[in-house]
């Protein structure tokens, strides 16, 4: 018996083997006959999409098989459709769009799903963050019931449109696939090689991306939007100083790069501070972890700047552009939508739920709260926003044990990487949904760049299973002679 790694899809291939051929040619032909008919009685009734999806069937069992049968190297492709795939983006029907990277994790959650119900083995990699993060999607889960349950009976859902409900499942299906991406990684990037393509993918891309924004060059593939900075410095900046046997001529190219993309965001792009200012903390912070001294060197500097005349004018630019940004205007944004929130404090309003809210009580300023923090309160409740915390708390805590226990070298900087990118991405949440895409801002489409979170979380699993698998097994102590 083959099975692919002996812990992925392989079984169901398995499974479809032992079926004796003349079962097997049955069974087709009979499908091909049924399917055939099928298709020419839509197509005389004159319903083309059923008949167009029936034609599709065969090409989507071909590609359940590919995916089965080459599931572990499916799952490299997850970073690339993220960072590259940005023109690929199938329609719903409605306003929004599926990008490419949401369809194959959606596939590959489903193929894993099955997997495991026919093998009755749960596969799902244990962290001291999966409970927690199980028990958060569960409740994301009831809270679309719940909401809908405990709406105000005066709300005015016409301004929603006819397929409010259908927006809310999108948004709800978004936000599960985020929180399966970590567990997709961490089960499946098994080896070192995986996990130097995964953080390769990041800088190289990441490369590209400051290069063409800087260059003002014009392009739908790239997709650098959320926290796709976030990514590239902070692996470079690791490196940089944790290894002191780089030689010098990869110095000066990593501190170039880093200097040209902190120019490009901190100087030429100041008012984007949810996307600079992630980077700058998480940068903080593995600068201390390297040296305290170094740190308060660098601290000392950056006070000082900011007690000069450039320093001030830079602060001041920065607080006016985030003003004329509606920065201000947030702290009106969360007092109304906590008035919301305290009405439904248990649950929430369920995913996408307090938009109805703001539209019959604030029709005049009916806007998202810009805040992943308010949003999780209002949309899942005080239940949700702990449990959330729990988990925030457990996966910082298990980054750094992962951390600290990987050996010196690539594992470890990667550790280091992921876990202090984490907190700056938990930073970005004070000012947008950089963590759990609203439907009404960033919604579906900002899964990809939003997945780049998610997938750095599962490295640290990734990590933290190689680590495990390559500790040498200690040999069992022979009995004393007295005991023989």
């Amino acid at each position: 018996m083959h099975i692919v790694r002996g812990d992925t899809i392989g079984y169901l291939s398995y499974r479809l083997h032992q079926l004796p051929r003349t079962v097997k040619i049955g069974v087709v032909l009979l499908g091909l006959l049924g399917l055939t008919v099928l298709i020419g009685l839509l197509g005389g009734s004159g319903r083309i999409l059923p008949m167009l999806a029936l034609v599709a069937l065969p090409f989507m069992a071909v590609s359940f098989g590919a995916s089965v049968r080459y599931f572990d190297t499916l799952v490299l492709v997850l970073p690339l459709t993220a960072l590259l795939l940005r023109f690929i983006e199938l329609p719903t029907g409605t306003q929004s769009t599926l990008p490419a990277s949401l369809v194959l994790t959606l596939g590959m959650v489903a193929v894993w799903g099955l997997t495991m119900l026919v093998r009755h083995e749960w596969q799902v990699p244990a962290s001291p963050f999966t409970w927690p993060l199980l028990i958060f999607m569960l409740i994301c889960i009831i809270s679309l019931p719940w909401g809908m349950l405990w709406r105000d009976p005066i709300l005015n859902m016409r301004v929603m449109g006819g397929n409010f409900l259908v927006t809310q499942v999108g948004a709800l299906v978004t936000m599960l696939s985020l929180m399966c991406v970590p567990f997709l990684v961490g089960r499946f990037v098994d080896q070192v090689w995986k996990i130097k393509f995964y953080v390769g993918c990041f800088i190289v891309v990441g490369v590209l991306m400051t290069a063409t924004q800087f260059l003002h060059i014009r392009q739908n593939i790239l997709n650098d939007r959320g926290s796709w900075g976030l990514w590239l410095t902070v692996p470079l900046f690791t490196l940089l100083l944790f290894t002191p046997t780089l030689r010098w001529r990869w110095r000066v190219l990593i501190i170039g790069l880093i200097g040209w993309h902190l120019y490009l965001v901190v100087v030429l792009n100041t008012s984007w501070l949810s996307g600079w200012l992630p980077t700058v903390v998480a940068m903080a912070i593995v600068l201390f972890k390297r040296s305290r001294l170094m740190f308060t060197i660098a601290l000392a500097i950056a006070l000082t700047f900011a007690a000069l005349g450039p320093g001030q004018a830079y602060l001041d630019q920065v607080v006016t552009n985030e003003v004329h940004e509606g920065g201000m205007e947030r702290l009106d944004i969360w007092g109304r939508n906590f008035g919301v929130i305290m009405d439904h404090w248990f649950l929430g309003t369920g995913p996408a739920g307090y938009a109805p809210y703001n539209m019959t009580y604030f029709p005049w300023d009916a806007r998202s709260t810009h805040n992943n923090h308010m949003d999780i309160l209002a949309q899942f409740g005080f239940v949700g926003m702990g449990v959330w915390l729990w988990f925030t708390v457990t996966s910082v805590r298990y980054g750094w044990r992962v951390f600290k226990q990987a050996p010196e070298g690539f594992l470890r900087l990667t550790a280091l990487t992921a876990v202090t990118g984490w907190i700056g991405a938990h930073v970005s949440m004070l000012f947008g949904d950089w963590m759990l895409p609203f439907a009404y801002n960033q919604g579906i489409t900002g899964f990809s760049y939003v997945a780049y979170n998610w997938i750095f979380l599962g490295l640290l699993i990734s990590i933290d299973r190689v680590t495990q698998e390559a500790k040498p097994v200690a040999a069992p102590q022979p009995e004393p002679l007295a005991r023989r």
